[in-house]
């Protein structure tokens, strides 16, 4: 009987001690589920987790591949060899090597080594080069992106979470507003009873405003969670910022720091050296080949050894204009990405001058919604104070709280526009990102 208590008593203990540690476990990943994530950590996150990040990584590790490949080239090329032939007569050269039969097996190492190849695999080294630099450019340009993205939703998620609490603050007032009237009403009856049910209205209408505004926050927190590159499905919470929509206006930014305009300009190098490989097809190919083999005739019998080594050139006399042709499409590939690099630049100049106007513009109007809002607040204030003493009407206090709702959005949004347009021009200037883990 003891010991029956003693085993009961000891699997308790353990299923105590398991619960404990789930437990601990459990907070330990609601801690993490509640972290208030800096914009600074979300970048970070996303240049880890997001896929255009990985798929660019890929891309250049594709091309280092290549060039590696391509270096081998300039190699001596080691081949083994075995063939098999039956012979409808045996010639004497022969005899030595396969007896009398007529079957004849040869087994060969070859060693091929290019001597000149008109320039081609040195083009093709030199153009696996541009392949890796304009990779590199692209995962550059898409890391700029990446950020871009995260900082146009961090920031979409701040105005949804200040519309929010603007919501929220509004309808403390317009209920404070109620409350005072109808308690008016009860003692005096007035305000007049339309009156009263204008202020009812008026507080139904702001608690639907508060859920639009509570869903577009839950909205934004999922854009910025898939701009991370992470599922939509979780919650995220994040910090303030403070007057981080300021725009150093000396830093230098030009178009030709674009990571786009860059990777195009090692594109048309790299197509540069398509034209010199097509164009060694003009030319001879000369190769120092050595062969070291053994042929036989017959298991039974045995064979002989031997050897072969020397040069053999190899020029293209007719190939019906495929070499020419080869020429004129690396020309013209040439030339389109010319052509599209120009139609870049225009773009990225265009979009760089309009992304600088609506951070003026928004600038200007970031001033005037600061002062509208300062005012707004302390007239909403006043109105407050004054409707107490019944020195106001209920209509005059309805408009003071619609005009501190509107001041609140107007700033809000000013502060969005010029965050995303500071964001804007950073990505066009290549001056956006915060961590990179490769330059590290």
């Amino acid at each position: 009987m003891l010991k029956m208590y003693k085993r009961i008593i000891a699997q308790f203990l353990i299923i105590g001690f398991v619960l404990a540690i789930a437990g601990g476990l459990f907070a330990q990943e609601d801690s993490i589920r509640q972290e208030t994530l800096s914009l600074e950590a979300c970048i970070a996150q996303a240049l880890k987790t997001h896929p255009k990040i990985s798929i660019y990584n890929y891309k250049t590790d594709q091309k280092k591949e290549k060039l590696r490949s391509v270096t081998a080239e300039y190699l001596p090329q080691v081949d083994a060899v075995a063939s098999y032939d039956r012979l409808s007569y045996l010639p004497q050269a022969k005899q030595r090597y396969l007896g009398g039969s007529n079957d004849d097996y040869q087994a060969d190492v070859v060693v091929t080594q290019p001597l000149f190849t008109g320039g081609k695999i040195t083009s093709q080294k030199q153009s696996a080069r541009y392949a890796i630099d304009a990779a590199e450019q692209g995962y550059l340009a898409a890391k700029e992106d990446v950020i871009f993205g995260v900082k146009a939703a961090y920031y979409k998620l701040i105005f949804a979470r200040d519309i929010m609490i603007s919501k929220e603050d509004l309808l403390k007032y317009a209920e404070l507003s109620y409350n005072t009237a109808l308690d008016l009403y009860k003692r005096t009856k007035t305000p007049r009873e339309e009156t009263l049910l204008r202020l009812e209205v008026q507080v139904g209408e702001v608690r639907q405003e508060l859920i639009t505004a509570q869903d577009g926050v839950k909205i934004a927190q999922k854009a910025l969670l898939n701009a991370m590159g992470l599922d939509s499905g979780g919650s995220i919470e994040i910090q303030d910022l403070k007057d981080d929509y300021f725009f150093v206006e000396d830093m230098p930014i030009d178009v030709t720091n674009n990571y786009e305009i860059l990777k195009l300009s090692k594109e048309v190098k790299e197509a540069d050296e398509q034209i010199k490989i097509a164009k060694s097809g003009f030319y001879p190919q000369l190769n120092a080949r050595y062969s070291y083999g053994y042929e036989w005739g017959d298991w039974s019998q045995g064979g002989d050894t031997d050897w072969i080594a020397g040069v053999a050139v190899d020029f293209n006399v007719w190939d019906w204009g495929k070499t020419k042709a080869d020429v004129k499409q690396a020309k013209a590939y040439k030339e389109e990405l010319q052509s599209y690099e120009s139609l870049l630049s225009q773009q990225i100049g265009l979009d760089l001058e309009s992304a600088r106007l609506k951070y003026e513009s928004a600038s200007k109007r970031f001033e005037i919604a600061r002062t509208s809002f300062e005012q707004a607040k302390r007239s909403l204030d006043l109105f407050e104070s004054r409707y107490r003493d019944a020195l106001v009407t209920s209509v005059e206090l309805l408009d003071a709280q619609k005009a501190f709702s509107q001041a609140q959005v107007n700033y809000a949004l000013s502060m969005l526009d010029m965050r995303l347009a500071k964001a804007e021009i950073e990505k066009i200037g290549g001056f956006g990102e915060y961590i990179d883990e490769r330059t590290r």
